[in-house]
């Protein structure tokens, strides 16, 4: 989709010192098209010089970070909300935002309660205009283990333009829906409750239709949604992790009540769960060894990420109690990202002691 769809809704954003969505719509808009352009003279330039290659591929690289940046910045100046925005559902994007974070902006350095370290760095000798090489390092009780990646730019350049085209797709229709109030935040107060797959069907359909999402879209309210109905499905023979499971579906739910609410610019009543007693076990745990622990907290909802496992490890090298090495065991033992995803956040939902003076 053009951006050009989208300029006559940034021109009509009140510009004032009171609200700063109109200008971060308009200043996003702008890098957008900028960025096009980069990636454009990128793919048509051809370099030979070592130099002017490198010179070329942080320039690009940086204009992709931005670009994902001002994709968010957009969707937010225009509806307030980044709910029609979802990177890290696109696992070529999500590799750039590792690479942004972790190998670029503030290289990842890990050290280890066993005394390994962990780190990932540019392979320089093989970049070259086509593709980039990454290496991660994990040196652990005397062995190195190096895991290579290739990530290749017009992959890249690709995922980028279809992942931007479906963001501008929804936003767009959000702006032109007409504004009514609907009875999908009721509904959802009610599958809270129920956990029922038929009624979490019917509610995908109708908020699909409500604000013209197409079946590919990425919308967050979506992509909750699949994750809920894997928490439904999913199924343990043990008490505390059926208690756990049903914890995190309950969190889905009340998150889709909240955007469904925000979408229509309402609000509701408050959805609590009580926090199940192995999770809080972990939280105690954390709580005990939270000086050197919090760091292995930062990528557990991230199955993908190098030094996922690794971390895990380390915590479980920290001795934790029964409950909370339940816990870390059932991270450990998922295969599927969602399912990963859903116990790495509420691990990552501990909250730290207060440093502030």
């Amino acid at each position: 989709m053009s951006l050009e769809a989208l300029k006559k809704h940034i021109e009509e954003l009140k510009r004032d010192e009171k609200n700063s969505h109109g200008f971060r719509a308009a200043s996003s808009f702008l890098m957008l098209e900028h960025v096009d352009l980069m990636i454009r003279h990128y793919e048509s330039e051809k370099q030979t010089d070592k130099g002017a290659v490198l010179l070329d591929i942080f320039g690009v690289l940086q204009g992709l970070f931005v670009a994902i940046d001002a994709l968010y910045d957009l969707a937010i100046g225009l509806t307030q909300y980044k709910y029609h925005i979802n990177i890290n559902q696109n696992p070529v994007l999500h590799e750039l935002k590792y690479i942004r974070n972790d190998i670029v902006g503030h290289p990842t350095h890990r050290t280890y309660p066993n005394g390994g370290t962990g780190f990932s760095m540019f392979a320089h000798d093989e970049l070259t205009k086509e593709k980039i090489t990454y290496k991660t390092y994990i040196y652990s009780k005397n062995k190195l283990d190096i895991k290579k990646k290739d990530v290749h730019f017009q992959t890249l350049f690709d995922q980028y333009h279809i992942e931007k085209d479906k963001i501008l797709e929804d936003v767009y229709a959000y702006m032109i829906h007409s504004e009514t109030e609907t009875n999908l935040p009721e509904k959802i107060y009610t599958l809270y409750e129920t956990l029922s797959l038929n009624q979490l069907k019917e509610i995908e359909q109708e908020f699909k239709r409500i604000y013209e999402l197409k079946e590919d879209s990425s919308h967050r309210f979506l992509w909750r949604a699949s994750l809920l109905r894997k928490s439904i499905l999913w199924q343990s023979d043990d008490d505390d992790l059926k208690q756990l499971i049903l914890y995190m579906a309950k969190l889905q739910a009340s998150k889709l009540y909240d955007m469904a609410l925000d979408l229509e610019n309402r609000k509701g009543k408050d959805l609590y769960t009580s926090i199940p007693k192995i999770l809080y076990s972990f939280y105690k745990f954390m709580r005990k060894h939270e000086e050197e622990a919090l760091i292995y907290l930062e990528h557990l909802r991230d199955y993908s990420h190098p030094l996922f496992k690794e971390d895990l490890e380390a915590l479980l090298d920290l001795k934790p109690s029964k409950d909370a090495e339940k816990c870390i065991q059932f991270l450990k033992a998922q295969k599927d990202p969602d399912l990963a995803y859903l116990i790495g956040s509420v691990l990552r939902s501990y909250r730290p002691k207060n440093t502030s003076n």
